[in-house]
């Protein structure tokens, strides 16, 4: 069946970097280089942790038998392997028995007691592969780097992860507004939430005024030191923090395009897309941001919201009019570019779109003019996307029952090309596949 093969890159223009086109493989891999280790020389100002109360530390207990086999459990047998070259199904074989499970898992413990990860788990293969729905595959920012990490390291990683997302719900770690990379919250949530705001915010006769934000490469863009130190301010056991002081260090990646692999460059800066950790991770490195925003905010009489999933924020303004909401859009903004600034992020100003919520009938729609910090004129629009969710200004989503029931529409039509040469699908394969993608795309936001 060629939709189970080896996919490849579709056919791209040469790719431009700064006005230049790379027209050997040398220049291409020095451009995906450069692009996806951009903050590398980025600073970062510690002290602003300072802002954030310190909390107790957190006990650390090391892991159980039962807790890698539950981890192992759920990994898929399909997911592509690392360097090792070691599938998941081969690694459950090896596990399966008793003596071998027991020597990872005091592996695993005393990565952690000694507080080192094996060089030979932080080799990875980074596979460049393209963003969807772009209009052109031109330049590096239209394609992202997902890492390969080697599969014993990887189980691992996934034992940790689970550890500090409990941990960082348990002890309250993670602001409330964070729905991203959080376990138990998704764009269902977020989506919900928000039209919650907007409903009860009308119950009250005031208009909602919200400004999207995009952080611009976000992953790669973790600051090691900021996020060894953020573990720290948080209270997570010094084992852990002394652990991912040396995780972070000596990393290198080999970079993959179709069939061309570059040789080993170093890594420096950021987490991987792939890595189970990056998750949790960068949850975390985006906690302290937050509640440094709400304590700024609040210093400069600012009743803003903000709402973050994973590298998407919200900045959320109610007022009764809009000469109250928009300059305190305007000046919550400004915060925000210095904390990213302070953090080593960088926002896409450009992807940056306002867009306001009202129950009267043909209110005006005012554009926010942002010139004076650098930033193009934000301009309203009749319907806004944010998380595949199409709102409109009163709510009433036309548009996005019309958007997905096409898109079902559209999937119940691709049942009839589906088969091989003597039949279609069977009647239970039909079942199947409705059930599993024309009632998801048909359903998805319905709750809203």
């Amino acid at each position: 069946m060629s939709w189970v093969k080896q996919q490849k890159l579709p056919a791209v223009e040469a790719i431009r970097f700064q006005g230049q086109p790379c027209n050997d493989l040398s220049d291409l891999w020095r451009v995906l280089h450069q692009s996806y280790n951009a903050a590398a020389n980025r600073s970062v100002d510690l002290s602003v942790l300072d802002e954030v109360p310190s909390q107790a530390t957190c006990p650390w207990v090391p892991f159980f038998l039962l807790e890698m086999q539950e981890v192992l459990k759920a990994c898929s047998n399909v997911s592509a392997p690392g360097p090792d070259h070691i599938t998941w199904q081969y690694l459950k074989v090896i596990l399966a028995n008793n003596t071998c499970a027991v020597g990872i898992l005091s592996l695993a413990n005393a990565c952690l007691l000694l507080h080192h990860w094996p060089r030979h788990f932080k080799e990875s293969v980074s596979v460049i592969i393209p963003k969807p729905g772009k209009p052109a595959y031109d330049t590096p920012k239209a394609f992202r780097p997902i890492v390969l990490l080697n599969t014993l390291g990887k189980l691992i990683e996934k034992m940790i992860a689970r550890r500090l997302q409990f941990d960082a719900v348990k002890y309250g770690i993670l602001h409330l507004n964070q729905l991203g990379c959080v376990a138990q919250r998704s764009t269902k949530d977020a989506g919900m939430f928000l039209t919650h705001l907007v409903r009860a915010g009308w119950a009250k006769g005031l208009k909602t005024s919200i400004i999207a934000f995009d952080i611009a490469q976000f992953f790669p863009s973790l600051n090691h030191s900021m996020l060894t130190s953020i573990l720290s301010y948080f209270g997570f056991a010094n084992c852990i923090v002394d652990f991912f002081s040396d995780y972070l260090v000596s990393r290198s990646t080999q970079y993959s395009w179709n069939s061309f692999l570059l040789g080993t460059c170093d890594v420096d800066v950021g987490m991987g897309q792939g890595s189970i950790l990056s998750s949790i991770l960068s949850a975390l490195y985006i906690a302290p941001l937050i509640r440094i925003f709400e304590h700024r905010a609040q210093a400069l009489n600012l009743d803003t919201c903000i709402l973050l999933f994973v590298n998407d924020g919200l900045l959320i303004s109610q007022g009764k009019t809009y000469n109250k909401t928009l300059p305190e859009l305007y000046s919550s903004y400004r915060v925000v570019i210095d904390l990213m600034v302070i953090f080593g992020l960088v926002m896409e100003h450009d992807k940056s779109e306002i867009f306001h919520f009202s129950r009267v009938y043909n209110d005006s729609n005012p554009e926010l003019d942002l010139s004076a910090i650098g930033t193009p004129t934000l301009k309203f629009k009749t319907y806004w996307r944010y998380l595949e969710f199409y709102f409109d200004q009163h709510l009433s989503f036309k548009e996005h029952v019309w958007y997905y029931s096409t898109k079902a529409l559209s999937m119940v039509k691709v049942m009839e090309i589906l088969g091989n040469s003597s039949r279609g699908l069977l009647p239970l394969q039909k079942r199947l596949f409705y059930r599993s993608y024309v009632v998801s795309i048909a359903t998805y936001g319905f709750r809203l």
